[in-house]
């Protein structure tokens, strides 16, 4: 059974990892990696009360939370910087690696944590490698979102909600989810591959995740109307090229399972022949 405080108590070792590790985000919100008794209650009637409902998500609380929420992140816009986008994402990469093959082998998998894109930057980031044998259990792409779209409902579907429908993949900006799709469909097996999330916004915090198969099968529906948010400047480079992606998959939280969730996953995986 899901627990709250359990999820909690797991999600604050990583904070606690990314805090000691990265000294600058920016425009970072003031309990970013900071989850406190209301992130509890918030993950509660936010998260665990809705997940796999099969209705729309809640509309969000409107209270001093997300008060704050509006008020810090449509005042602090954030500035598009690729390099530096990279270079912040190396580091809390580094942290989610270290921390998921801390954990697994802590529960009884004997597993490494490696990084599986480094010779084709279009495999999924990582892949968790059973030691004994060096049979992957599982590839996963992993993704940080540390800021809600708070318009999403306005702007790209209105059953939407921020809390619950800012976990974005990229989709323009080149073919790079196509041809990650197509690696994983004939290469690396749908089953064997999951989409991973590291999220922190005011509300919700925690590490969520979604097989590739429903993955793709949103990415069939959403990408024929995609939503092309407004193009800034850090969106191109210097000679004038795009080079940010503008239109993005919106994955929905409450079909997602969670931190405790993955673990027990990956170990079931490392038990099996």
């Amino acid at each position: 059974m899901r627990d709250a405080r359990d999820a909690l108590r797991l999600y604050k070792l990583l904070a606690d990892k990314a805090l000691s590790r990265v000294t600058e985000v920016p425009a970072a919100h003031k309990t970013l990696f900071r989850p406190t008794q209301a992130s509890v209650i918030y993950y509660q009637t936010l998260y665990l009360d809705q997940v796999d409902s099969g209705h729309p998500p809640r509309k969000r609380p409107g209270n001093a939370t997300c008060q704050y929420c509006v008020s810090f992140h449509l005042g602090n816009l954030k500035t598009i910087d690729k390099m530096s986008d990279i270079i912040f994402s190396k580091h809390l990469e580094q942290c989610f690696q270290e921390f998921i093959e801390d954990q697994l082998n802590i529960s009884g998998a004997v597993v490494t944590c490696q990084r599986a894109d480094q010779q084709d930057l279009h495999m999924p980031d990582f892949k968790i490698v059973r030691r004994r044998d060096r049979k992957v259990l599982i590839y996963f792409e992993f993704k940080v979102i540390f800021r809600p779209f708070l318009k999403i409902a306005e702007r790209v579907h209105p059953s939407f909600e921020c809390y619950s429908n800012s976990l974005t993949l990229d989709l323009s900006n080149g073919n790079k989810l196509q041809e990650q799709r197509d690696r994983v469909e004939h290469l690396l097996g749908v089953a064997n591959t999951i989409y991973i999330y590291w999220y922190d916004l005011p509300c919700i915090k925690g590490v969520f995740w979604m097989p590739a198969s429903r993955v793709y099968e949103i990415m069939d529906i959403q990408q024929r109307t995609a939503y092309d948010r407004r193009h800034v400047a850090g969106d191109f480079n210097t000679f004038g090229r795009k080079n940010a992606a503008t239109k993005k998959l919106y994955l929905p939280l409450l079909e997602m399972s969670d931190l405790p969730s993955l673990l027990e996953f990956v170990l079931q995986r490392s038990q099996q022949g």
